[in-house]
């Protein structure tokens, strides 16, 4: 196929016959994020044997895809990436199978464990934190009001507050983030993956997004603090917080 380099995902677990349409939907969709969700990539066909998606990334692409696979298990991963293997690895592990991912006929790019995966003992933690996110939504007629927030990486955190806190953050629905904090409940589930079951809110501040311009500007207009004197109070600020 002109144009295009193409990559094999062997799932050894089903067979073209076998694997229902809304399955391979999932898997599907899941390797379109795993490839990057602006990336020319196309399902061309499932081989017989395993079931085999043969997938095709436009040339033009391939040299990005390439460093974005190689990045999975590096501390530079990008959190989409990372989330589309665990969320192909959850797959085969219902499915009790794995995967590979390869260039077809080529090299081995990417293992899926799957069924494989040494699972862990689940443990909880209670703990004292702070959460930033959107508010996206407020609601319920108990004490303890039901909120949640969007995450930088688009996740759902779900809180809840007093019914005063409740209203205070009600005002800023979908609209600047905010960092709230409060006592946490997480849990460490059997793939060592931490998720947060619960969250009280206790107090709440909004997130000021303040260049560095505005941030000295700010320092400088206290009075007795010594950043007025300063000749070069960005620089100061650099050492500070250790950019420099």
């Amino acid at each position: 196929m002109n144009g295009f380099v193409l990559y094999d995902f062997r799932i050894d677990v089903w067979r073209p016959e076998t694997l229902p349409l809304s399955r391979l939907s999932k898997y599907t969709a899941e390797l379109a994020k795993l490839f990057g969700a602006e990336t020319d990539v196309h399902l061309l066909k499932v081989r017989k044997g395993s079931a085999v998606p043969e997938l095709a990334v436009a040339e033009t692409d391939q040299a990005k895809v390439a460093q974005r696979l190689q990045l999975l298990h590096s501390d530079g991963a990008p959190d989409d990436l990372k989330t589309a293997f665990r969320s192909l690895n959850q797959l085969l592990r219902e499915d009790s199978g794995s995967a590979i991912l390869r260039l077809k006929g080529g090299a081995k790019i990417l293992e899926f464990p799957g069924q494989k995966t040494p699972l862990a003992e689940e443990v909880i933690v209670h703990e004292a934190g702070s959460l930033d996110g959107v508010v996206i939504r407020v609601g319920g007629r108990d004490e303890s009001v039901p909120v949640w927030l969007e995450g930088e990486n688009r996740e759902k955190l779900a809180c809840n507050a007093s019914r005063s806190l409740a209203k205070e953050l009600a005002q800023r629905i979908f609209g600047e983030p905010v960092r709230v904090t409060g006592a946490g409940k997480w849990r460490r589930n059997a793939e060592r993956l931490w998720e947060l079951e619960e969250f009280i809110i206790k107090t709440w501040e909004p997130l000021v997004d303040s260049s560095l311009l505005e941030t000295v500007a700010a320092l400088r207009g206290i009075p007795g603090n010594g950043w007025a004197e300063m000749d070069d109070p960005q620089a100061e600020w650099r050492r500070l917080r250790g950019t420099e």
